[in-house]
């Protein structure tokens, strides 16, 4: 889940076994090279430069750069050769590891990685068995990654690629699918492959996202359940935007906020006579209602997409298709937006959503008494506040949203997670109890020295305001009509949420109405699912938001808000 918090799972762990992989041959990738920028909880925390050379023996892959926070790691010089098959034959490391010096120099046979490693001013000799063609994968040294990119880029579903997390031991990456993304850029589009993949690692498996480009190189790695993100900076500036999806009639534009611009796609309904007869039920033909899609401060791009799945890119199209002029934005400070992300709160992004709204007056095509707010996961509370500060948002959509306090919420999410787990009981409790001493301290200023001086870094504002904030304390305020939605197969925000939001807005004083729209047989994504787990999503079929859903949503809406008499 996006929202599991700071510092709920560390680093790429050393419990990790070898498991068995399927040989395949490797493509020749471009050389060059490339400047990575590096993300922690969506903040920039540094910046790695990385080559790729074919030399007479086969392929070097070098590196340096300097990532701060939790990681605090400088890169001197990384070195790492394979031979023109892609066998691993010599690494070489030389950085500096939370202020002490670290290196490695290790070289590889078709069945051992013998390694010298220097840390903490002593010098060790360690064995480890490997397979032949194993991908050398030293944690945080992220230009190691450019060897499983091309591995991953002709990999068809289902491989199984080994990998030694040098100096450790020898684990398995399964690839579980490969999706076409395109990226639009000032230079041109990029053809991207979103490779899906599962980090098999002993009793801690974990999902990520490795994507590589039409020429076989790295474009990013993504890391959701380690708030790990790594991307190329041609995709990551302000001129850039993921197309998750494009539907027929969106419009791109930028809109004007507090010193800057978002942007933002405008999905508009079909032409009048092809339209639903009953969606447009104001006085003048041309004027439409709205629904704008906040993003939760997670977020990393207006399609809202997750595992696959582009949430708010397909409720765009489908809520166009209900009667509805349809918004949708990337963050502050993601995407093609401006601004800054490091002192934004809730309420600075629920300021956000209120510049759309102005935008959204001014245009002739809309219809300003009946503009709804609609916010999936964490984007919820971001709608419900902005619903309480703006008098123009008429009704309020709430999707798969949690009901509790945000910090009970993290703790509730890190339950979850640590049962999917093999650790004992008591490692679970000391977890728990971290994760609360964290918390305090996050919200009081005081208690940092109770913490792993591993994961003393200074939080992203947002998160502050996010453990603090109480759904019940907004909502009883609300003038707004609410429509929550929620499927039955959700096992990430459970439906009791749902239930709790209903209870929460029919007790309001205000005689306003509370709609509750139940589907049978979806995930947290929207969409039909056998279990609703988090490791079904690799293998879901269907990758597209429920009809079912995105027709009763759009009913429900025109219900509550009052058409122009």
């Amino acid at each position: 889940m996006r929202a599991l918090g700071y510092c709920t799972v560390a680093v790429l762990a050393a419990a990790m076994c070898p498991l068995a992989a399927t040989t395949q041959s490797s493509p020749s990738p471009t050389p060059g090279q490339s400047t990575f920028s590096v993300f922690f909880q969506l903040t920039h925390v540094g910046t790695e430069e990385i080559r790729v050379e074919e030399t007479d023996l086969g392929w070097t892959i070098s590196s340096t750069g300097r990532v701060a926070g939790p990681i605090d790691l400088t890169i001197r010089q990384f070195e790492m050769r394979y031979d023109d098959a892609w066998r691993p034959q010599a690494l070489s490391i030389d950085a500096v590891l939370g202020g002490q010096p670290y290196g490695v120099q290790a070289t590889f046979t078709d069945t051992s990685a013998v390694s010298e490693i220097r840390e903490n001013n002593e010098t060790y000799d360690k064995v480890d068995p490997i397979s032949a063609d194993t991908v050398v994968l030293p944690t945080n040294f992220f230009g190691s990654y450019e060897a499983l990119a091309i591995r991953l880029s002709t990999a068809e579903a289902g491989t199984t690629i080994p990998a030694y997390i040098a100096p450790q031991a020898e684990i398995t990456v399964r690839l579980n699918r490969t999706t076409e993304q395109r990226i639009a850029t000032s230079a041109g589009t990029i053809e991207a492959h979103r490779h899906f993949v599962t980090f098999l690692t002993r009793g801690n498996p974990f999902d990520a996202e490795i994507w590589s480009d039409a020429g076989h190189r790295l474009l990013r790695v993504s890391m959701p359940t380690m708030a790990l993100d790594i991307a190329r900076q041609d995709i990551v500036s302000l001129s850039a935007r993921q197309e998750s999806v494009r539907n027929e009639r969106d419009k791109d534009l930028y809109i004007p906020a507090s010193g800057f611009n978002l942007a933002a796609t405008l999905t508009i309904p079909k032409p009048p006579d092809t339209a639903l007869p009953e969606a447009n039920n104001s006085d003048d033909d041309s004027e439409w209602p709205v629904v704008i899609l906040v993003p939760g401060p997670e977020s990393t791009d207006r399609d809202e997409t997750y595992s696959g799945v582009p949430i708010y890119g397909n409720l765009a199209g489908g809520l166009s298709d209900q009667g509805f002029i349809v918004i949708r934005y990337d963050n502050r400070g993601i995407g093609q937006s401006g601004g800054r992300i490091e002192g934004a709160t809730l309420l600075e992004y629920a300021e956000d959503v209120r510049s759309v709204v102005r935008y959204l007056r001014d245009r002739d095509d809309v219809d300003d008494r009946r503009i709804a707010v609609v916010g999936h996961d964490i984007g919820g509370w971001t709608a419900m506040l902005a619903a309480s500060k703006e008098r123009r948002i008429a009704a309020l959509g709430l999707l798969g949203v949690p009901s509790t306090r945000g910090a009970e919420f993290v703790l509730e999410q890190q339950e979850q997670m640590l049962a999917r787990t093999e650790i004992s009981d008591e490692e679970r409790l000391m977890k728990m109890e971290l994760q609360r001493r964290i918390h305090d301290a996050v919200m009081t200023g005081v208690g940092w020295d109770k913490i792993p001086p591993e994961m003393r870094t200074q939080p992203a504002p947002w998160f502050a305001s996010y453990l603090n904030f109480w759904p019940a304390d907004v909502i009883q305020d609300l003038r707004q009509p609410m429509v929550v939605a929620h499927g039955d197969l959700d096992r990430q925000i459970v439906p009791r949420h749902a239930d709790r939001l209903v209870e929460m807005g029919l007790a309001r004083d205000r005689r306003v109405e509370t709609e509750l729209v139940r589907v049978d047989n979806l995930n947290h994504l929207l969409v039909p699912a056998v279990t609703g787990e988090v490791d079904e999503y690799p293998t879901l079929t269907k990758r597209t938001v429920s009809a079912e859903l995105i027709a009763a949503l759009g009913e429900k809406l025109r219900e509550v808000m009052e058409p122009r008499r």
